[in-house]
């Protein structure tokens, strides 16, 4: 008996040596992510390639891990998989930069790490709403140019009082009905706000979601349209798909409320955290010069960063952050450790525990 154990543990001990699969981290991530990988036998290469010299590249990987700065094209995934290649991570939550059914197709998995930004993407938005809600920009660039701004800044409907707004009385819509959305719907609800959400999801979705709402007092929308009739304040949260492309236009935008269910003539203020290409830039920036829009505040562009002549960056009441929903210390971190468990995890043939986007077709 000892003797068989002893064999257990030498050949565990060997398995383990022998586990030291080649992973491609190709826009950086944590510090203790790396250190993970590593300590788990991975020979991990951090490099970024041009798109060009990615195909190539790639078949000498087991994993690549990326983030939004890289893109996998069918191309690229069925030159990655004709050498080595298996497992790819999105360190984040969008994987729009990926071809998912390439990938499955082509018997790779496609991980993501859905839970691990809530927070920081749910604070950010909470900072765009009570900035726009206040004029906090142009009080504060006013200030520093030597211009008293107090009761001069429009915040609200066109014609509306030059004063700021509460967000307690308003009628909060969210397109989309994720972590990060339900995250927003709590702690709008504690600020006073009234929560409606739409979702494009499919009927499985939609009873956990319909339970979800209930638990939380959201409203839910049976249409993006009537979503937006019913609000003053509307946040895009759902994902880049070809359904949600070009989704927010005018239309929608001259649905939306100038006034708040309190009756305050709060304006209709728009909020993009979701990704470039799901609101229309061009017909925001109509809004915006036309007041239909009192705000429109992004995190994300249609192409990042925009180009200088974006009609956007003329426009009155238009404020922006350079995609940093998820560029929080915290949020990095359980990212970074959370994408390479799964790449692990993959590597050695278990399912892992969040974020599977796709499982090898063959497997």
């Amino acid at each position: 008996m000892h003797r068989l154990v002893s064999s257990s543990v030498v050949l565990l001990a060997v398995s383990a040596r022998c586990f030291a699969p080649s992973i491609l981290v190709a826009d950086g991530l944590a510090p203790s992510a790396l250190t993970l990988l590593r300590s788990a036998g991975a020979n991990v290469v951090e490099r970024h390639y041009a798109q060009a010299e990615l195909g190539a590249a790639l078949g000498e990987y087991d994993a690549v891990i990326i983030r939004s700065a890289t893109t996998l094209t069918s191309e690229i995934i069925d030159a990655g998989v004709g050498g080595r290649l298996r497992v790819i991570g999105r360190a984040g939550v969008g994987v729009d930069n990926v071809d998912v059914e390439a990938a499955r197709a082509a018997g790779c998995w496609v991980l993501n790490t859905p839970g691990a930004p809530t927070t920081s993407l749910v604070e950010l938005t909470l900072a765009h709403m009570l900035a726009a809600a206040r004029g906090l920009q142009d009080a504060d660039v006013g200030l520093k140019s030597h211009t008293w701004l107090k009761g001069q800044i429009r915040m609200g409907a066109t014609g509306g009082p030059r004063q700021g707004h509460e967000l307690a009385g308003k009628r909060l819509g969210l397109l989309g009905f994720g972590r990060a959305a339900k995250g927003v719907a709590v702690a709008a609800g504690a600020l006073g706000m009234q929560v409606h959400a739409y979702s494009r999801e499919g009927s499985a979705q939609q009873e956990a979601h319909q339970a979800a709402a209930a638990q939380m007092g959201v409203v839910l929308a049976p249409s993006a349209e009537e979503l937006f009739k019913a609000c003053s304040h509307v946040v895009v949260l759902c994902s880049l798909s070809d359904e949600t492309r070009g989704m927010v236009g005018r239309q929608c935008m001259s649905l939306m409320q100038q006034y708040g269910a309190d009756n305050t003539p709060c304006g209709a203020h728009l909020f993009n955290l979701a990704r470039g290409g799901i609101v229309i830039e061009e017909d925001a920036a109509a809004c915006l010069e036309d007041g239909t829009l009192s705000t429109y505040a992004t995190d994300v562009f249609a192409t990042e960063p925009p180009p200088r002549d974006s009609p956007l960056l003329r426009c009155p009441n238009f404020y922006a952050t350079p995609h940093i929903g998820a560029a929080t210390y915290e949020a990095q971190a359980r990212v970074g450790t959370q994408i390479a468990a799964s790449v692990l995890s993959a590597l050695r043939g278990s399912v892992p525990s969040d974020g599977v986007i796709a499982t090898p077709a063959r497997s």
